[in-house]
């Protein structure tokens, strides 16, 4: 039920920002608004300002729309339009410039929001690979556990994330290798290239080709109530380093032991972390906790408690003119690998199932609420991207199809007939909605397990 509403708040939200690109557009050259609507179907909520617009919120949030007063419609002016309000009536340059602002504001905002994400000082893990799985792209490459990765294709790294990023803008392009610079501790840099299918999901590619980030313990990331680790002791944010007295560097370490222990009690050395320099995690007060593992219906014991790799990390730190640039050029990438990616699809090397749906975008929108406000930004960052992009395609009925209109007009110095432009409407109509059915196909689909 969350995910529903931070989906319909997300959406409420990023439509009102684009509709609000193309009101404030068309106030700048003179166009009268007579609606703004957010959403569809029955009014619940309307509200009348000064200057003669009507600001409504329909029942059904899943879209919205501007009403500009055109002369060409028959029917006396509004008293407040003033001569030229028509939008009709305006040179091209001017009613392009309406069309394409909507758009420009989801842009715009995805920057504003990128920034803020990478202005929060936070700590991320270091770009320190783990030991790669034996037999795994990575280990045949030859990478070892314990190097720092220097550099993705020639670009340059901080942090693990960095090199997930990277790595994904590999896989998005298509490309069949990814180009790693790494280096052991004291040791010079090395390059190394690993192999990819160019078909795999996007995604994916990290995890698939082996790579993950070094783990020195366990974090518990959350306790089931009344759990046996809830009973014994062990709460969110505590790192396990050791059971039994032997060291645990790993969740799949650390899973192992419990299964082998076949319900005998456990002595797992617990430490509260805090971090008192960049990159350095320092132990707080260490103890002991005794925890007797529970047996589920299929035979398999478990601590009941969330957990997750305790990695290395350091602080990142930036100016807010350093976020702007970086949210700018977020911006920019994510443009550039949603427009890569749709072509992929349409050139059949990527399967429509990568096509995410409402359900799965709601499932996301969930997801990123649960772990916090940035997140949850970041989450609206990247769907205002894929909206703006969306509206820009020069598909009919979208913002795209009214410029392919108006360069038509700039080419033959005349408007395309009336009755072309309304079977292009049909045609746009029927192909929008045949791209929102494939996504919400894909959505059941990896319901179901389809």
């Amino acid at each position: 039920m969350n995910s529903v509403l931070y989906f319909l708040v997300a959406v409420a939200l990023l439509v009102f920002i684009h509709e609000l690109g193309h009101y404030l557009a068309a106030r700048s050259v003179g166009v009268h608004v007579e609606r703004f609507s957010v959403g569809f179907g029955r009014t619940i909520l309307r509200l009348n300002d000064r200057r003669g617009c009507e600001w409504a919120v329909g029942w059904i949030p899943l879209g919205g729309y501007v009403k500009m007063w055109d002369a060409s419609g028959g029917g006396d002016a509004p008293a407040l339009a003033g001569p030229n309000g028509s939008f009709h009536s305006k040179a091209l340059w001017a009613r392009s410039w309406v069309v394409v602002a909507g758009p420009l504001a989801n842009f715009i905002f995805a920057v504003f929001a990128f920034g803020v994400v990478a202005g929060i000082d936070r700590h991320e893990p270091q770009a320190i690979l783990g030991q790669p799985a034996e037999g795994s792209i990575a280990a045949r490459a030859g990478l070892l556990g314990g190097e720092s990765v220097q550099a993705v294709n020639g670009v340059a790294v901080e942090t693990f994330s960095d090199v997930r990023w990277q790595i994904f803008r590999v896989a998005i392009s298509g490309a069949d290798a990814i180009a790693l610079s790494v280096a052991a501790p004291g040791g010079s840099a090395r390059s190394l290239t690993l192999p990819i299918d160019p078909r795999m999901a996007p995604d994916v590619t990290v995890t698939s080709i082996g790579l993950q980030p070094v783990s020195v313990g366990v974090r518990i990331t959350g306790t089931v109530p009344e759990g046996a680790g809830a009973r014994a002791g062990l709460s969110a944010g505590m790192v396990v380093l050791s059971v039994d007295g032997a060291a645990v560097r790993s969740p799949s370490e650390l899973v192992d032991r419990v299964q082998a222990s076949r319900g005998e009690s456990l002595s797992l050395g617990v430490v509260e972390t805090m971090a008192r320099a960049p990159g350095e995690e320092v132990p707080g007060s260490g103890r002991l906790l005794t925890v007797t593992p529970t047996v589920t219906a299929d035979g398999v014991y478990r601590l009941g408690v969330g957990i997750g790799a305790q990695s290395p990390t350091v602080l990142v730190d930036r100016s807010a003119l350093a976020a702007l640039d970086r949210g700018f050029w977020r911006t920019a990438e994510v443009s550039q690998l949603s427009l890569q990616a749709l072509w992929r699809m349409l050139s059949g090397d990527l399967s429509w199932r990568q096509l995410n749906g409402p359900v799965a975008i709601a499932d996301a929108a969930g997801q990123s609420a649960s772990i916090g406000l940035v997140a949850f930004l970041g989450f609206l960052a990247l769907v205002s991207v894929s909206i703006g992009i969306l509206n820009l395609l020069p598909i009919p009925m979208l913002d795209g199809g009214h410029l392919l209109y108006y360069f038509y007009e700039l080419l033959r110095g005349k408007p395309l007939p009336e009755q072309v432009q309304a079977a292009g409407q049909r045609i746009g109509l029927m192909l929008v909605l045949g791209l929102t059915g494939l996504a919400l196909l894909n959505d059941f689909s990896r319901f179901f397990g389809l």
